[in-house]
C-alpha cells in the first residue's frame, strides 16, 4: 500500500466520521426537540390531573357540608324528641 492510497483511506475514513457526526448533530437536534414537545405535553397533563384531583375535592367538600347540615338536622330532632319521651315519661 502507498502513502497515496493510505491518505485515500484515512480521507475516506474522516469523511465517513464527518457525515456520522453530522447524523449524530442532526439526531441531537430532533431528540432535543421531541423533549421539549414532551415536558410540554407532561407539564399539561400534571396541570389536567391537578385541575381534576382539585374540583374533585371541592364536590367532596361540598357533599360533606350537605351531610353534616343534615346530620345536624337529624341531631337537633333526635333532641327535641328525647326531650319529648323524658316528659312523656315524667307524666306516665
Amino acid at each position: 500500500m502507498t502513502d497515496r492510497d493510505l491518505l485515500d483511506v484515512i480521507a475516506k475514513n474522516i469523511v465517513n466520521m464527518q457525515e456520522d457526526i453530522k447524523g449524530l448533530n442532526d439526531g441531537q437536534v430532533r431528540l432535543e426537540s421531541q423533549v421539549g414537545k414532551l415536558e410540554t405535553r407532561m407539564e399539561t397533563e400534571v396541570i389536567d390531573k391537578l385541575r381534576v384531583l382539585f374540583d374533585a375535592r371541592n364536590v367532596q367538600n361540598d357533599v360533606n357540608e350537605r351531610l353534616i347540615s343534615a346530620l345536624d338536622r337529624i341531631e337537633g330532632k333526635i333532641d327535641v324528641l328525647q326531650l319529648e319521651t323524658a316528659h312523656i315519661r315524667r307524666i306516665i
